[in-house]
């Protein structure tokens, strides 16, 4: 038996992988979410605001109960949820969406990716991290300040982590993984920005009227297929097109 954790998937990505991964009878699928999708019947949903610190910890909890007594093979945690509200010049950002911004996307995968470590150390022999990044990480977008800074935190925390666990936790191993530009609500916020807060807003409509977004669930399945290989090593920051094409 697998454990896989994943979390957001009320909607999108995170509803693909859920969804994708409830399917096989040999994986246990525990959600973190706001909300069910309805579309993922046979796995284990723990309701989570990750804007809201008390609330992530008491999920975080009702995981590390629910593990009480179980073994696996192997142990996934793919951190998915993210926002990417504030989109607005930097000067015009709302403080309780900048906090919530920081708080969802760099935050609570830290303290998931913490939980998980503490439970499922000596209950599988191989344990997984991935963190869901962005190529915005890299590269500074107008009007995605909170976004670019968020997921540029996520993926340093996921070095630091990293390198921690090489001597402390060798069976963990922990990395981080854009997936691209997918078709999901979080691409639709985007196009319905204004101009003005997302200059670049154009470009996201085109790649839609195109067929430029991937589909959620094309995608979900590549990252199932790469957590399901050794490619995904310790410390690797990696972009899912570049290891599709290598």
């Amino acid at each position: 038996m697998n454990l896989y954790l994943v979390t957001g998937t009320t909607k999108g990505l995170g509803e693909a992988l859920a969804a994708e991964l409830g399917a096989d009878t040999n994986n246990m699928v525990v959600e973190i979410a706001r909300g069910v999708s309805g579309k993922n019947g046979p796995n284990t949903f723990i309701h989570a605001d990750f804007g809201d610190v008390v609330s992530t910890e008491n999920a975080l909890k009702a995981f590390g109960t629910l593990l009480e007594g179980k073994q696996f093979d192997r142990a996934v945690l793919i951190n998915n949820a993210g926002v990417v509200n504030p989109v607005a010049r930097f000067d015009l950002i709302d403080a309780q969406s900048l906090q919530n911004n920081m708080a969802v996307n760099v935050v609570a995968p830290m303290l998931t990716t913490k939980a998980f470590a503490n439970h499922t150390r000596g209950k599988a022999d191989s344990r997984l991290v991935v963190n869901i990044s962005s190529g915005a990480a890299k590269r500074a977008v107008r009007g995605w300040a909170a976004y670019c800074a968020a997921k540029a935190g996520l993926e340093m925390a996921t070095r630091v982590m990293a390198e921690e666990v090489r001597e402390s936790d060798p069976t963990l191993s922990i990395c981080s993984l854009a997936p691209g530009v997918v078709d999901t609500p979080m691409q639709a916020v985007i196009r319905e920005a204004t101009l003005e807060s997302f200059p670049e807003r154009e470009r996201f409509r085109q790649m839609k009227e195109t067929g430029g977004l991937r589909d959620a669930l094309a995608v979900a399945r590549d990252i199932i297929s790469l957590c399901n290989t050794e490619r995904l090593a310790n410390g690797g920051n990696y972009d899912i097109r570049e290891l599709l094409h290598a």
